[in-house]
């Protein structure tokens, strides 16, 4: 049986005796845990542990903590996502975590339908979000959840591989050089416009297709993401 994994943001020199939130321990209680039983915990920058189930009611979960810490270092390619918003932006998030990215970045573009910002309680809510998915898929690193103009990421960006989308190149995703890390942006419904694609070229971003086809933009990531760990995924250094 599959054990139950609870994202907490514990510390490397987490006592034994834990009792978790009632955020976390109402995910428990939906599943509905038994005392006794096996959970684990991770704290989303790669360290996670086993504990046991102690004490249990309606609000909160008591553990023990009965293996030690054990900790994971990042994959490569660590990779950094920009996709512009979108209503469907929580799809987003929940199927980039399960791909293993390091941070997604809610974007502003001269094509979204809005032009402020995301606010912090819709940053927390893919927060919360990412961890779920994080909780699911096995990994144990949650994502830096952010909301920016273009141009900020752009000025940002810090990857020797930085790449944008545009089904128009003739960069396809295929002949990528291969690089620890990777800067990728991904335009609003219709695309990035001619303006912003010249803004990323002279900040030294490539262009890059996936083929022929054409994605809505809450589809373009996963497709993108498969795409690159397909390529690259734990390739050796």
């Amino acid at each position: 049986m599959r054990i139950p994994r609870i994202f907490y943001p514990f510390e490397l020199e987490e006592k034994n005796s834990i009792k978790l939130d009632i955020s976390s321990s109402h995910h428990l209680n939906v599943i509905n845990v038994k005392l006794e039983q096996e959970v684990e915990l991770f704290n989303g920058v790669g360290d996670s542990f086993k504990a046991k189930v102690l004490e249990k009611n309606k609000k909160n979960i008591s553990l023990e903590k009965i293996s030690e810490i054990k900790s994971k270092k990042k994959q490569i390619p660590s990779i950094n996502i920009a996709v512009a918003e979108i209503k469907s932006f929580d799809k987003v998030v929940r199927e980039s975590c399960q791909l293993g990215v390091n941070s997604i970045n809610s974007l502003m573009t001269k094509r979204t339908k809005s032009s402020n910002l995301a606010g912090e309680k819709k940053i927390q809510r893919w927060k919360v979000i990412a961890s779920n998915s994080c909780e699911q898929c096995g990994l144990n690193w949650v994502p830096d959840i952010k909301s920016s103009s273009l141009e900020d990421w752009i000025s940002s960006s810090k990857s020797k591989n930085k790449i944008f989308l545009d089904p128009k190149s003739h960069n396809k995703i295929q002949k990528l050089d291969f690089l620890p890390s990777i800067d990728l942006a991904v335009g609003p419904e219709g695309g990035f416009t001619e303006d912003e694609k010249d803004l990323f070229k002279k900040n030294n971003f490539k262009s890059i297709s996936c083929g022929n086809l054409i994605f809505k933009t809450e589809t373009m990531p996963i497709v993108v993401l498969s795409m690159i760990q397909a390529l690259y995924g734990e390739k050796k250094l």
